[in-house]
Parts: structure tokens; sequence; C-alpha cells
């Protein structure tokens, strides 16, 4: 394993919490409880970025070469965001939907989750809102990425990880075998599957495309592992916030630690840059950058 630098962001109680890493290399992280972004440049300067007052901002997902998307979870809305702030606002129709995850896709629609209400919103190119049902009842649906032009996404309560093929609408739901395994974070391999993180089972999912899981044990089944991110390796990064650790899979299932310098950091949210740095944001108020 290689260095890891500390980039301090913000305060503990603004609430680091996501990360997207835009292509004109600057790190995103969102303050869900500071109401604001903060965008770390390739310098090393650091801007922060108001949402307003009231707003928790919650996922995020790459917009164009230096914008970020993000969900405004009390805000019911979803924000566009760019250097200079905030650049468009569009309004999730479902009052009191609570958008949480998010994902865009190359053909510039923006997919996000509603974890109040079992649906999912597209969002076009020019800003026009489609819901769609998750198949789910109270089931939180929670955090969502792409392949191309199909979704998955994890559906909390009901325990599931639901796929749209190929921009169609219809939605499939895979239970996952292992009962009450909590899915949240969800990312795509190269191989087109699906890996996700089980945060009350303590275990990594897989489940492909027809529907045939496999289930990764952590060596501490109470590390409450959150959020995953595929690496071009083929591998996926994923954060233990129970137990303060960074962890890996390889494609095989093999799973590395290792120990974040902050105690009691409490990450959540990463992103793996295109030269494979780890980005991972603590609720100390860092963003580590991790090199492998």
């Amino acid at each position: 394993m290689g260095r890891i630098v500390e980039h301090i962001i913000a305060d503990a109680d603004a609430g680091p919490y996501a990360v997207a890493v835009t292509a004109d290399g600057a790190v995103w992280c969102s303050l869900v409880s500071g109401a604001a972004l903060v965008r770390l440049a390739p310098d090393g300067g650091i801007r922060r970025i108001p949402l307003g007052e009231g707003s928790r901002p919650s996922l995020l997902a790459a917009g164009a070469s230096d914008s970020v998307w993000v969900t405004d979870t009390t805000g019911n809305r979803i924000v566009l965001v760019g250097e200079s702030g905030v650049l468009t606002s569009i309004a999730v129709p479902t009052e009191g939907a609570q958008p949480y995850g998010i994902v865009s896709l190359d053909d510039g629609t923006v997919w996000f989750t509603e974890l109040a209400s079992d649906a999912l919103g597209r969002i076009d190119v020019l800003g026009r809102v489609t819901e769609f049902s998750a198949g789910t009842r109270d089931g939180v649906v929670s955090m969502i990425a792409a392949a191309g032009e199909s979704l998955w996404f994890t559906a909390n309560r009901a325990n599931a990880i639901g796929m749209i093929r190929g921009g169609d609408s219809a939605v499939r739901l895979f239970e996952i075998p292992t009962p009450d395994a909590g899915p949240v974070g969800i990312t795509v391999g190269g191989d087109g599957a699906a890996w996700f993180v089980e945060i009350l089972a303590g275990q990594i999912g897989r489940v492909d495309r027809n529907g045939g899981f496999t289930e990764f044990p952590l060596p501490d089944r109470a590390s409450k592992p959150h959020a995953i991110c595929a690496d071009p390796a083929g591998g996926c990064w994923f954060t233990l916030w129970g137990s303060n650790q960074l962890g890996h899979i390889a494609a095989d299932g093999e799973i590395a630690l290792i120990e974040l310098p902050a105690a009691h950091g409490e990450p959540h949210g990463l992103a793996v840059a295109p030269d494979g740095t780890v980005w991972v944001a603590l609720e100390t108020g860092a963003l580590l950058a991790v090199t492998p």
C-alpha cells in the first residue's frame, strides 16, 4: 500500500458525506449537515459552495467536466453545482420524496432514488423529470449506479437489488439471500455485475444480470460497510464506518483492509479517480487521498 494524505475541508459537525471526482481533476464532497459542497482543486485550493439554509446535500454524481449533481434530500430537489455556485435547481414532483442516490449517464440523463416514495426519478437533457415505481413498498430505495444504459439500485428495507435494463423503465427486483442484510452502497464492476454492501450483515455482495448472488463475509461482521466504488483493475473499494477502515475486494473475492489514520473518523463516501487514487470522506471533517 502507498500513502495516505489528509485534507481538512470542514469542521466535524458539517458532516462530510459523499465524494465525486470530476474530469477537471477536482474532488467534490457533500457536507450533509453543513448545507454546502466543498470543491478541492487539483492545486489543493478549497472552495465551499453553500446550497442554502435548510438544505441537506446527500449523494453526488459527476456532471460535465467541472460540475456535479447533488441530491438535496430535505429540499426535495436535484441541484447542478459548479465552482461558481448553483447552476440549476430542479424540483422533484412528488412532495416529500427525499431524493438520495444519484447517477449521471453518458446520454446526458440523470437518475436518482427517492427514499420516502419507493420511486426512481429521471431528468432528461431538457431538465424534465419523470418518476417511476421502484417496485417496492416501504423499501427505502437508497443508492444507485449505472453501466451503459442499465441501472442498479439498493432497496434497503426490501432487502433487494433492483435493475433497470437498457433504459427500460421496467424494474426487476432480486431478493438478497441473507435476510435483513441492509443493502446501501452499490457500484457496477467491469464484468457488468453489481457489487453492493450489506451494512447490517457485514458482507459484500455481488449480483449478476440474471439475479445470481455471491456474498463475501467481512472479517468483522459489525464493521458497517457503507459505500462502494469499482476500480479500473476490476475490484472494488468500500468504506467501513463502524471500524474506521477502508476495504478492497478483488474480482475473485479476496478482501484486504486498511486502517485509517484518524481515530473514530467514520468514513462514509468514496470515489476512485482515474489515476487510481481513492478519495474518502471522514466525519471528522477530512478528505483522505489513499494511493494504492
